[in-house]
């Protein structure tokens, strides 16, 4: 009797972690894997807490700024959202392409640096990118033009610079392109998109081509009918 006591408590301890490890492993592994990358490019600036939650020993759906469906990241919003709550340093790790569900990327305003990594183009899904007062650098990747839900593009106040890709303007569901105080320059292309309703490019370099010279793009807002610059 002892012993097969013994066996059954040690069938319900075995049943038991494994229920625990299935809560913990519920995430999808390539899922997983991207947000352990992500956080080590990324750190705290001095006063900042946001990453203490981001203990991969627990369910990474719990982290703070990460939202879940099912097994897969939706949406994952960087840093305190307070307003004066100081933000994140570091890069953002290409890896953030394979979290292949994700319809928001945002990074409050802090000390991110360094490009956008093309793998962004990956997130088919992606509705929002907003990467705002940082110091993200180097061109706007033109395979953001994949992105064929995206409907806000806010990257203002950071230090892109080149041209505007064209792709960008095909985008069909675009209804935010807010792009101010960067150092992007040349001509800016046709808009396909008919929900667009705020295009905000002042503090650049940018000037129009759009039929009938209608509009330029000085360092002043614009206005054109349905838009606001």
């Amino acid at each position: 009797m002892g012993n097969r006591g013994l066996s059954s408590h040690a069938l319900f301890l075995l049943a038991l972690l494994h229920s625990s490890f299935l809560a913990f492993a519920i995430l999808d592994p390539l899922d997983f894997l991207a947000l352990q990358l992500i956080r080590k490019s990324l750190h705290d600036l001095p006063g900042s807490n946001f990453l203490a939650s981001w203990d991969f020993t627990s369910d990474p759906c719990n982290f703070t700024g990460v939202y879940c469906e099912s097994d897969k990241v939706i949406a994952l919003n960087l840093g305190d959202q307070r307003a004066g709550f100081p933000g994140l340093t570091g890069r953002i790790d290409p890896a953030i392409g394979k979290l292949s569900a994700l319809t928001e990327f945002s990074i409050v305003p802090g000390g991110v640096f360094g490009s956008l990594p093309r793998s962004i183009s990956q997130l088919k899904d992606l509705r929002v990118l907003a990467i705002t007062r940082n110091f993200i650098s180097g061109n706007i990747p033109p395979s953001l033009g994949r992105l064929r839900s995206l409907r806000t593009l806010d990257l203002s106040y950071n230090r892109l610079t080149g041209k505007f890709p064209r792709s960008i303007g095909t985008l069909p569901e675009l209804t935010n392109v807010i792009l101010c105080h960067n150092n992007l320059s040349g001509s800016l292309p046709p808009f396909l998109s008919q929900a667009l309703t705020r295009l905000d490019l002042k503090r650049n370099a940018l000037t129009a081509e759009w039929t009938g010279g209608r509009c330029s793009i000085p360092a002043r807002p614009v206005k054109l009918p349905g838009l606001e610059f």
